[in-house]
Order: C-alpha cells, then sequence, then structure tokens
C-alpha cells in the first residue's frame, strides 16, 4: 500500500486473487469495495484481473468497477490481431 501511496498511479491492478470468487466471498467483496472507493476518491482506475464468472464481472460492476480483464471478457491475442479503436 505505500508504494499506492508513494507512486500515485493512474492504474492500480485487483489481483486476480481478489477477484476469484468475489461473489461468493464477503471479505472479498468488501476489500475490492473498499480499494474501488479508495481509487474513486485517489482519481484512478482499478482493473479487476481474471474475471472468469458472469456472476464475478456482475459483482464487480456492482462495486462501481469499470475495466477489467480475464477469460470471460475475451482470451489473450497477438496485438497485430487486434483491432485497435481510432
Amino acid at each position: 500500500m505505500r508504494h499506492i501511496l508513494d507512486m500515485r498511479p493512474d492504474i492500480i491492478k485487483l489481483d486476480i486473487s481478489l477477484t476469484r470468487a468475489v461473489d461468493d466471498d464477503p471479505v472479498r467483496k468488501a476489500l475490492a469495495a473498499a480499494l474501488g472507493e479508495f481509487a474513486k476518491r485517489a482519481g484512478t482506475t482499478v482493473v479487476a484481473e481474471g474475471i472468469e464468472t458472469q456472476s464475478e464481472l456482475a459483482v464487480l460492476r456492482g462495486l462501481g468497477f469499470h475495466a477489467g480483464q480475464g477469460f470471460l471478457l475475451g482470451s489473450p491475442q497477438p496485438i497485430e490481431e487486434l483491432r485497435l479503436a481510432k
């Protein structure tokens, strides 16, 4: 946490260990909610990584998360195969 205070990053990643089962574990959900609120107040974005189920996605959306990664959202691809927004 000290690194977040010192570096003041634009983006913080919510580790897969917190994302996994966030829909079934009230302690994970509470920590994700707290980090989301911290990010909102600090003016940073949190990216939830490792989203694999619709239920995890629904909980994270409900907590106000706007960015995520995971097999549910799309499998990893070579950058050459991605269609880049213009």
